[in-house]
C-alpha cells in the first residue's frame, strides 16, 4: 500500500532531474572556433503582438547549415512611440562537417507577426 508521504520524495527512479547523464567530455578549445553570434535587430514592430523570428545560417552552396527561432512580444513599458525593436543575440555551435570559413557563410533572417490582424 503507498502511504500519501511518499507521493511528494523525490528519487532518482521518480524524477528527471534527479537522473544521472552520462557524457564524453567535451574539448572547449576544439569547438570554440565553431561558434558563432549572431546580432539580431528587427525594426519597426507593433507593440503587444506576437512576432515570430527566425535565423538561418546557409553555406556558399545555399545548402542549411544552423538555424533557430523564437517567439516573443514587445511590450509598451519598453518603448515609447507606436513601435519599438527587437535585438537578440543567438550562438550558433557550427557542425564539424563545415569545411568553409566562418566568414563565408550567409546569416538570413525572417520576421512576421503570427496574428497580423487582430487589434
Amino acid at each position: 500500500m503507498r502511504n500519501d508521504s511518499d507521493c511528494n520524495k523525490c528519487t532518482k527512479s521518480s524524477c528527471n532531474l534527479c537522473s544521472v547523464i552520462n557524457v564524453d567530455p567535451v574539448d572547449i578549445e576544439k569547438h570554440a572556433l565553431r561558434l558563432l553570434t549572431v546580432r539580431i535587430k528587427v525594426r519597426n514592430v507593433c507593440f503587444d503582438k506576437k512576432v515570430a523570428v527566425a535565423c538561418i545560417i546557409y553555406d556558399r552552396c545555399h545548402r542549411i547549415v544552423a538555424f533557430r527561432g523564437f517567439i516573443t512580444i514587445i511590450c509598451r513599458e519598453n518603448g515609447c512611440g507606436e513601435c519599438g525593436n527587437i535585438e537578440r543575440k543567438l550562438v550558433f555551435v557550427l557542425p564539424d562537417n563545415i569545411t568553409c570559413d566562418p566568414s563565408n557563410l550567409e546569416v538570413r533572417t525572417a520576421a512576421n507577426y503570427i496574428y497580423p490582424c487582430e487589434d
